[in-house]
């Protein structure tokens, strides 16, 4: 799929989403929503898909909304139409896919642009990359989950910090603090993000969600709750094609293949 703002590309049982609007450093407009979302679903109709990679083209991932952008058929006495209709859909479709998702950070990641790379399970950056919670700097509050994904990942006085100062996070930081997964030299960020992509491409699937839905659950459970859940999974995981090829390549001593199931 070529969208009007991004490239969608189905390989080798990986997807690769590309931001591709260059000129306003892959700002997220109406129309990139429409996309994006469109291409997820792709994604999930597809049998083929057992990882996803999101990055863009030029100098940054993502600068966040698009101010400038026009927006057809919006209601002009509804301005919460565009987070509402087009952002928190998109972004929880991202974020509940069973498959596991990986960000490619490669330059400017600000406000909205935070949140979609947040919402995928890992995300290595460049070494140029910075992030920014730039909605104050506008006199504006977070959204797209920005408060809630942030918090999580760093906890409450940084992200406070980051939120109230509205000041960019270089991407070493980011890495140090626990915002993401990896910093990496900007040459070798691509390389990296699609050797995790490939591993996870031909790897246990269905124990990926399972993982997935205890890291999710994690934020709120109380211990007894998630050793139950714990229990809840492990025992579904047992039951997958996958763990019975994993033990048998075990005694056998060989690398297991996955089928995903």
């Amino acid at each position: 799929m070529n969208g009007e703002t991004l490239q969608l590309e189905i390989k080798d049982n990986i997807a690769c989403i590309t931001l591709n609007c260059p000129e306003t450093l892959n700002a997220l407009s109406m129309r990139s929503l429409i996309d994006f979302h469109a291409s997820l679903k792709q994604v999930i109709a597809s049998h083929e898909v057992r990882a996803l990679l999101i990055t863009g083209t030029g100098r940054g991932f993502s600068s966040g909304v698009d101010l400038t952008a026009p927006r057809p058929g919006l209601n002009p006495d509804d301005p919460d139409e565009l987070l509402r209709d087009y952002f928190a859909p998109t972004y929880q479709l991202l974020k509940d896919l069973r498959i596991p998702t990986v960000a490619a950070v490669n330059g400017v990641c600000a406000g909205a642009g935070v949140s979609l790379a947040l919402s995928c399970d890992i995300v290595l950056a460049a070494r140029s990359a910075y992030f920014v919670q730039a909605f104050v700097n506008l006199g504006l509050v977070p959204d797209t989950g920005a408060s809630w994904l942030v918090t999580q990942a760093v906890g409450s006085a940084r992200a406070t910090g980051l939120m109230l100062l509205g000041e960019k996070l270089a991407a070493e930081t980011a890495a140090d603090w626990g915002l993401i997964w990896k910093c990496v030299d900007d040459d070798k960020l691509m390389q990296e993000a699609s050797a995790i992509v490939n591993k996870l491409a031909v790897g246990p699937t269905t124990t990926y969600s399972l993982i997935k839905r205890l890291m999710r659950d994690a934020k709120n459970n109380s211990l007894r709750d998630q050793i139950l859940l714990e229990n809840e999974c492990q025992s579904l995981a047992r039951k997958t094609e996958d763990n019975a090829e994993a033990r048998k390549a075990f005694a056998e001593k060989r690398k297991p293949v996955y089928n995903g199931r």
